[in-house]
């Protein structure tokens, strides 16, 4: 008692540094994990894409609060607001404010917005015209996700890459992409942009100059906008392939398909829309109907319309023997084209200098790796002197414990030596002469309990040993009743008529419900003597499953399906609360009566 009462005092003592590390390590786990973002931004983020104004203005009534805030929210205010911008169709001017966000998250990727932050990268340069520097982040975003991780921003990826792709003339990367997306909207179920996804895959056909694919998709984006009564979408794909049909001099189905597109056409379509009916109607000589297209494109149309719409009416009036008017047309359309040119030029500068930034980027980029690498490479020859010389530490160590341990075996056995020659050990080997006579007569005692005990065992293996053999001898009867059983009248009646596909009859039934009876010690009497209520139908499937007959035969007896048979199985296994609710749960139940 008083060695427990002295020792536990101190044993309390030992533990109290680990108890106070554990909870030092508990505390900083805690302070670490960031606390939920206020209820705010998460209904901003919600509404972003629903309401983008809504969410807009509720973004910037939030900004003067988000000076107090911790860092990780003011940069998910801050990724809020450029989602939020983008989505109200609000074009980015600057790069300045998404980049501080994206490195951030590229230094706390345990926080979810990498992707987003990438994504809405790509985003503000696709409105700063550098396309390959959005398609960089496009497909940075793409490397950052997990194959399963949030399909919605995938396909919002994949159809961004697609559009720019396209752009830059890169037809087969643009179809890969845009395949890409339309299999995450399938995933997603999302009828909406699958349709719209058809009509991006119609033009790209288009482009290819692969019209059989390209009518291919645009009629199946069609059929969905029909079921979506999407009427916006299907004027654009009406008038697409109105284009399509005007090329391949099939004027009758494009006659048909530019009536159908010019149905409640939207202000942002007309420009299009319109001028493929004046061609069309320029083609089929209906001057009148051209001329009064031409006419409306020159207050809708874009600039490429337009100059074509004054080379159009320059050339009907010409022809009309109007030359004033022809020459004034002709005039504006050479107006235009200076305009065009120009436009081109800038766009081509535009472009030349994203190819140039982007090529420095990537050349600072390559600097960066290289430096990293050697900083790596730095830090793996550190880590190899650190371990030779922990090599060398720990080797030194089991040498010198080596030396200690054969000192240690030296002096105990010169202390054992000299305890042996002395009178103490004489008087210790009497004390344990007279504790091993005690062992021994208790020991005797115990083997006289074992013999009892090994007599109760070898008693025991044999019942156990007659019950086996009378369960050996159980299943050689029931092998031997189910031999008996399929080779009895009614089952070879029953396989004849699986063979010739012959009706079984009532009479068949009945004698082989009897020799099942008679021959499986009361198959039937055991399904039906029970609580559960068993149908004649479902005591039938059990008889013909006991012969081993196959699902399909089993179906044909009882004119079912296959199907039927296999709901019938599963739902006697309900019945019969087996232990799996299965087909082949009853089927090895059945089998084992």
């Amino acid at each position: 008692m008083n060695t427990i009462e002295n020792t536990h005092p101190s044993m309390s003592l030992k533990s109290l540094p680990v108890l106070f590390a554990a909870l030092c390590v508990l505390l900083c786990l805690t302070a670490c994990r960031p606390k939920p973002y206020p209820s705010l931004l998460l209904a901003a983020d919600s509404l972003a894409s629903v309401l983008p104004d809504s969410a807009c203005a509720l973004l910037a009534s939030y900004a003067a609060d988000t000076a107090d805030e911790p860092l990780y929210v003011r940069m998910y205010y801050r990724l809020l607001c450029i989602k939020a911008k983008d989505k109200a169709y609000i074009v980015h001017t600057s790069d300045s404010a998404i980049l501080p966000v994206v490195t951030y998250y590229e230094h706390h990727k345990r926080l979810p917005h990498l992707p987003e932050a990438y994504y809405y990268a790509g985003r503000v340069y696709r409105d700063l015209g550098d396309a390959p520097q959005a398609l960089a982040y496009f497909q940075r975003a793409l490397d950052a996700m997990r194959e399963d991780e949030d399909m919605v921003l995938r396909s919002r990826i994949y159809s961004q890459m697609g559009v720019l792709l396209k752009q830059q003339n890169l037809y087969f990367e643009a179809l890969d992409a845009y395949r890409q997306s339309l299999e995450c909207f399938k995933v997603l179920k999302d009828s909406a942009n699958i349709a719209y996804t058809y009509s991006l895959l119609g033009g790209l056909f288009l482009n290819l100059e692969q019209q059989d694919s390209t009518v291919f998709y645009y009629r199946n984006s069609y059929k969905l906008c029909r079921l979506l009564n999407r009427t916006d979408l299907e004027n654009e794909i009406q008038s697409q392939l109105a284009r399509l049909y005007v090329e391949q001099e099939q004027y009758e189905a494009a006659h048909f398909a530019l009536q159908r597109a010019l149905r409640n056409v939207a202000r942002f379509n007309q420009s299009g829309i319109y001028s493929i009916a004046a061609d069309y109607y320029h083609k089929v000589g209906q001057i009148d109907s051209a001329q009064w297209y031409y006419d409306k494109l020159l207050s809708c149309g874009t600039l490429y319309v337009q100059e074509w719409a004054n080379r159009g009416l320059a050339e009907i009036t010409l022809a009309e023997g109007k030359t004033v008017p022809a020459a004034q047309y002709l005039y504006q359309a050479l107006l235009l084209g200076d305009s065009i040119h120009k436009l081109t030029k800038t766009d081509e500068v535009r472009n030349a200098h994203s190819h140039y930034n982007y090529q420095l980027r990537e050349q600072e980029n390559q600097r960066l790796k290289l430096q990293n690498l050697r900083q790596r490479q730095t830090n793996v020859a550190i880590l190899v002197v650190f371990v030779l010389f922990a090599c060398g530490g720990t080797l030194y160590y089991l040498h010198r414990r080596k030396v200690m341990r054969l000192r240690l075996q030296v002096a105990e056995q010169l202390q054992a030596e000299a305890y042996r020659n002395s009178v103490q050990y004489q008087e210790d080997t009497r004390r344990r002469i007279s504790l091993l006579e005690e062992q021994l007569q208790s020991a005797s005692h115990q083997l006289t309990d074992s013999e009892s005990r090994c007599r109760q065992l070898t008693d025991e293996k044999q019942l156990l040993a007659h019950t086996l053999r009378c369960l050996e001898e159980e299943e050689q009867r029931r092998r031997l009743m189910k031999q008996r059983f399929s080779v009895s009248d009614a089952c070879l009646l029953f396989r004849k008529k699986e063979t010739t596909a012959a009706p079984v009859t009532e009479d068949d039934w009945q004698q082989l419900e009897t020799e099942a009876d008679q021959l499986l010690d009361g198959f039937l009497r055991k399904l039906t003597t029970g609580p559960v209520r068993v149908s004649r139908q479902e005591l039938r499937v059990s008889l013909l499953i006991r012969a081993d007959f196959s699902i399909k035969s089993i179906a044909a007896f009882l004119h079912l399906t296959p199907t039927a048979v296999t709901s019938i199985r599963r739902r006697l296994s309900v019945k019969f609360s087996l232990p799996e609710s299965s087909p082949q749960a009853w089927d090895e139940f059945v089998r084992s009566l």
